[in-house]
This record gives structure tokens, C-alpha cells and sequence, in this order.
């Protein structure tokens, strides 16, 4: 309204962002919204390691799903070592999903493997755990695989709004 009378001494709505940016410091509320929302998803870990099994892969379907991936074969159904099948058009991709509520090293290297061997059918693998037993790690052999642990899936249940859903299954 006045940016065009030279003389306005005005101070800009955002004179606190500037002096902030300047001076490299954090906005104290937003920085207080960025520790509530860490603080629940710890919250949300807790209580994704106590889904039924069921529910824990109909999360996975929904995260997979609010993403862009849409299920080409059923939860709950099947193939030989493969949970969920699911296909990104946008990105032209397939990938080999398995989901466990709890898995060791061993298991995540014998589904690589199992994804490894099946190269031609898919371009991903993605491996959902809660509860890991002891330390899982993708090998840097291994091209395209994903492990989400209950950090990971907390953290895209919130940004996701999953939130609800996650409480609504244990209360």
C-alpha cells in the first residue's frame, strides 16, 4: 500500500524474519512446533509397535497409498515372500513390499535376496519393521530397498496425517 511512496518509513510485517534470518536465529514457536512434533512421533512409535498385525500392514498400505503407490495385490494375500505389490505410475515403477512386525538382519538380507532374484518383475523393495531385533541395515550392494523402522513410519504417519488413524486402532 505505501511501497510505492519513497519517504514511508514503514517497517515491513517482516522485519522480525529478517533480523531472525540475519542473525541466524529460530523463530522460538515455530522451533516449540518442531519439538512437539518429534516428541510425538516418539509417542506414535510406541504405539505403531502395538498394532495387530493386520492393522500394522493396512498402515503400510496407507502410507504406501497417501505416496503414490497404488496396491496391485491384496494385503493380507500373498505371493511366495512378497506381502503387497504396488505400482507407481508417476514414476513408472513396481515394487516388492514385505512387511513384518518384528525381523533381524538375517531376514531383511534373505528378502534382498528374494528381491535380487526378481530384478525383472520390480525396480524397488521396501521392508517395513516396528520391532527390530538388533541393529538392520540395507548393505550399499543393495540397489533400491528401503527399510522403514518405527522412526521412519512415525514420521510419515505424521506428515501424512496417520496420526488419528494410528491412535483410533488401540483406543
Amino acid at each position: 500500500m505505501t511501497a510505492a511512496f519513497r519517504s514511508t518509513i514503514c517497517e515491513p510485517r517482516e522485519a522480525d524474519a529478517i533480523r531472525r534470518t540475519i542473525l541466524g536465529e529460530v523463530d522460538q514457536e515455530a522451533q516449540k512446533a518442531a519439538d512437539i512434533r518429534v516428541e510425538y512421533e516418539h509417542a506414535l512409535e510406541k504405539l505403531i509397535q502395538r498394532l495387530s498385525a493386520k492393522d500394522f500392514e493396512l498402515l503400510i498400505d496407507l502410507i504406501l497409498a497417501r505416496t503414490g503407490w497404488i496396491r496391485s495385490s491384496f494385503v493380507g494375500k500373498t505371493k511366495e515372500g512378497v506381502d503387497v505389490d504396488v505400482e507407481n505410475i508417476a514414476i513408472n515403477e513396481l515394487a516388492f513390499v514385505q512387511v513384518k512386525s518384528s525381523a533381524n538382519q538375517a531376514i531383511l538380507l534373505d528378502y534382498i535376496e528374494r528381491y535380487e532374484q526378481r530384478l525383472d518383475n520390480y525396480d524397488r523393495m521396501i521392508m517395513a519393521v516396528h520391532s527390530p531385533k538388533g541393529q538392520m541395515e540395507v548393505p550399499t550392494t543393495a540397489k533400491n530397498v528401503q527399510l522403514w523402522t518405527q522412526e521412519i513410519i512415525a514420521k510419515h504417519s505424521v506428515r501424512l496425517g496417520l496420526g488419528d488413524w494410528i491412535e483410533s486402532r488401540l483406543t
